[in-house]
């Protein structure tokens, strides 16, 4: 049996046993806010603070939403997995690089696949330079000037460069200058004051040219240098005030020469 909607008007055929007045459930509620007996009720809203930006969000209903967008819904959920990664597994994965072989360690979420630029530059097939020392073919960054492949053959190309140089008049300069010479005018020399087994107070700078120039006040054996440096110089400095502070066991005199204040 046909109907006629009691709100829109369409007809529609209810089922059996059926006594519908209306076609749809949206009739129904139209229907029931007309006869009052479905009043409508404004939807309630709630304010929340966003978990994942801290910005503050309305809701409806009683919705569980916990986020102001799906970008930062989005954004805390990977948070979270990314912590419950780190607390499982770790921060620190070990891997070995395909290009040398070496074992090397990267964080968790900046994994790299070879173990440094080289081996990045070598997979990649460019900045091969051949070294100038032994020959081999090595990888670097573009923005490097390397000509050699490793420390050592660095050693070995600057003693080669250095033993092709007239360095004479470096040495020469650096001999007499009197600010990098053995001298009191020194650039590197301190005050000194000691007192001779006689009695005597020597007050003086360059402990090194004090000696050279005082030979008959100590023996002989003590003259002897090494690494431009008088044995006599050794044991003197050891009775200098800023020495004492840093050694372990005082000494007070040495073959009765002692600190004179």
């Amino acid at each position: 049996m046909v109907r006629k909607c009691a709100v829109c008007g369409r007809e529609f055929t209810p089922a059996k046993k059926s006594t519908a007045t209306t076609c749809s459930r949206e009739c129904w509620r139209e229907l029931m806010r007309r006869n009052a007996v479905l009043p409508v009720r404004p939807a309630q809203k709630h304010v929340r603070i966003c978990e994942n930006c801290g910005r503050e969000f309305t809701v409806t209903g009683y919705s569980v939403r916990k986020t102001c967008s799906q970008k930062c819904k989005q954004e805390q959920i990977a948070r979270k997995v990314k912590k419950t990664l780190l607390d499982r597994y770790g921060n620190v994965l070990h891997k070995n690089c395909p290009i040398c072989g070496r074992e090397f360690t990267c964080k968790r979420f900046q994994e790299h696949t070879y173990c440094s630029r080289s081996c990045t530059n070598r997979a990649r097939g460019r900045n091969a330079e051949t070294c100038v020392v032994c020959g081999k073919t090595f990888y670097k960054p573009a923005s490097q000037q390397a000509k050699t492949c490793s420390a050592e053959c660095y050693k070995i190309l600057h003693s080669r460069i250095a033993s092709t140089q007239d360095l004479s008049a470096m040495r020469e300069g650096h001999r007499t200058n009197p600010r990098t010479a053995s001298t009191p005018e020194n650039a590197r020399a301190r005050e000194w004051s000691f007192r001779a087994p006689d009695g005597t107070v020597y007050r003086f700078r360059n402990l090194n040219y004090f000696i050279r120039s005082h030979k008959e006040l100590f023996p002989p054996e003590y003259l002897v240098e090494s690494h431009s440096t008088p044995a006599a110089a050794n044991y003197l400095q050891k009775l200098a005030p800023w020495r004492q502070e840093k050694a372990l066991k005082k000494i007070h005199q040495w073959r009765g020469w002692t600190w004179e204040d």
